[in-house]
C-alpha cells in the first residue's frame, strides 16, 4: 500500500492546551506522526512511502470560505503584532449565536476584526486549536497529502492508499476550526474526487514547493466537470474516530451525494453533536448516520458488531457508494489519554476493522482512501494504524 507523507506535518507544535480545566502538554503532537511513520518504515514489504504534490488552494476553497482560509494563514502573525506571546495563540472568548444573534453580520465582522483575539473567537470553537508560526503550512500540506493520495488512487486504480495527514481535519467546518482541526481534509478530498476528472488533476498538479504567499491564492481553475449533487460521484465516508466528526457532518448535511457514517463515543466531545436524530436535511435527509456508543461500556465485540451492522445495513448498501473514504481515528483504544472506549483492549480489533471495511457489502470492490484523524496513545499509535491497514490488505 502506498502511504503519502510529509515531514511538514511535524511543524505544527504548540506547547500546551487547556482541556478538562487543566493546562497540559499539547496532545496532538508531532510524536503522533513519528509513531505512525516509524511503524510504516518498519514494514517495507507492505508500505511504500511517497511525497505529496501540490494541487493549489483552489480545491480547499471549494469547501472552506476564503475569509476563513485567510484567518488560518495570518492569525499567528497578527497575534504577535498585537503583543501576544508567540507560543500561546488560542481563543478565550467565542462567538455564540445566543450572544450575538441579533447583531447585523457586517457589524459583528467589523467588531471581531479589531483584534486577533476577536478573530480567534470568531473562527474557532474551542481551546484545543493553537496557532504557531508554521501551523498554516502544516495544515495546507496536510490537505495536499489527502489530494495526492486520491489522485494516485484514481489514476493507478489500486484498491487503497493511506494519507498520513497531520493536523487532522474532521472537526473543522467550512469556516470554523476546532478539535485540533483546521482544514477538513476528508471534506476537501471528497469534493476533489467528485468535481475533478483525472485529466484535470493531472493538469493542475505541480511539485510541492511551499510558498506562504502563493498558497493564499487560488491558482488552479475551478473544475470544468463541477456538477450538481444529483450527478456527482457517490462517496461514502466512514468515520471511526472516537469523536464525532461534527465538521464533516455539517459540510455534507444536505448533500445526497455523500453518505456520512460515524461511530463515536457519546456523550463526549464535541458535546453538541452526534445523536441518532441527526439524519441530514433537505435532499441530504437520510444520508447522515450516527452510531453513538457508550465509552464506558463499549467492548471490542460491541464495536465490531456495530461497525459490521452499519456497513452491512440496507441503507448504506442501497446508497451505492462509488468511492470510500475512511476518517481513520485511532483514539478508540482504551488507554487513549484524550478519549478511549474502555472496553476496546485488543489490538486485533483494529485488524478486524480493516477487514470489515474491505469486505462489507457496502464497501467491497470500491477503492478506499484512508485519511488519518485522531489517536493519542503515542506508544501504540503506529501499531494501531498498521493493523487497520493490514486488515484491509489481507
Amino acid at each position: 500500500m502506498q502511504v503519502v507523507y510529509s515531514p511538514d506535518g511535524m511543524l505544527h507544535d504548540p506547547p500546551t492546551e487547556v482541556t478538562r480545566g487543566e493546562a497540559k502538554p499539547y496532545l496532538e503532537s508531532p510524536a503522533r506522526l513519528a509513531s505512525i511513520k516509524a511503524f510504516i518504515d518498519s514494514q517495507p514489504n507492505q508500505f511504500n512511502v511517497i511525497s505529496p504534490q501540490d494541487y493549489s488552494l483552489t480545491p480547499i476553497v471549494q469547501v472552506h470560505e476564503q475569509d476563513y482560509i485567510e484567518f488560518l494563514s495570518t492569525i499567528h502573525q497578527d497575534w504577535v503584532k498585537d503583543g501576544m506571546p508567540a507560543s500561546g495563540t488560542t481563543g478565550e472568548a467565542f462567538v455564540l449565536s445566543n450572544v450575538v444573534g441579533k447583531l447585523d453580520p457586517a457589524v459583528l465582522k467589523k467588531n471581531v476584526n479589531q483584534t486577533a483575539t476577536g478573530r480567534i473567537g470568531y473562527y474557532t470553537f474551542d481551546m484545543s486549536v493553537a496557532f504557531m508560526k508554521d501551523t498554516w503550512r502544516a495544515a495546507y500540506v496536510s490537505a495536499q497529502i489527502a489530494m495526492t493520495a486520491a489522485h494516485k488512487l484514481l489514476k493507478e486504480q489500486s484498491p487503497s492508499i493511506y494519507a498520513l495527514c497531520r493536523p487532522p481535519g474532521h472537526h473543522a467546518t467550512c469556516n470554523v476550526a476546532g478539535g485540533y482541526c483546521f482544514i477538513n481534509n476528508v471534506a476537501v478530498v471528497t469534493r476533489f474526487v467528485q468535481d475533478y476528472t483525472i485529466e484535470e488533476m493531472d493538469t493542475m498538479v505541480k511539485a510541492l514547493e511551499y510558498d506562504e504567499k502563493n498558497s493564499l491564492i487560488p491558482s488552479a481553475p475551478k473544475p470544468s466537470a463541477r456538477s450538481s449533487s444529483s450527478s456527482r460521484k457517490k462517496v461514502l465516508i466512514v468515520d471511526i474516530d472516537h469523536h464525532h466528526g461534527n465538521g464533516t457532518q455539517d459540510i455534507f448535511y444536505d448533500d445526497p451525494s455523500v453518505m456520512y457514517v460515524s461511530l463515536h463515543g457519546y456523550p463526549d466531545y464535541p458535546f453538541f453533536t452526534g445523536s441518532t436524530e441527526e439524519i441530514g436535511e433537505g435532499e441530504g435527509k437520510g444520508y447522515n448516520i450516527n452510531i453513538p456508543l457508550n465509552p464506558k461500556t463499549t467492548t471490542d465485540e460491541i464495536y465490531l458488531e456495530n461497525l459490521k451492522g452499519v456497513l452491512q445495513s440496507q441503507a448504506v448498501i442501497d446508497f451505492g457508494a462509488e468511492f470510500v473514504i475512511v476518517s481513520m481515528g485511532l483514539d478508540t483504544w482504551h488507554e487513549d489519554p484524550v478519549a478511549g472506549m474502555k472496553g476496546i483492549k485488543k489490538v486485533e480489533t483494529y485488524f478486524e476493522m480493516g477487514k470489515l471495511i474491505k469486505n462489507s457489502k457496502s464497501t467491497t470492490g470500491r477503492q478506499v482512501l484512508f485519511v488519518q484523524e485522531g489517536g493519542y496513545t503515542i506508544e501504540k499509535l503506529g501499531l494501531l494504524a498498521g493493523r487497520v491497514l493490514q486488515g484491509f490488505m489481507e
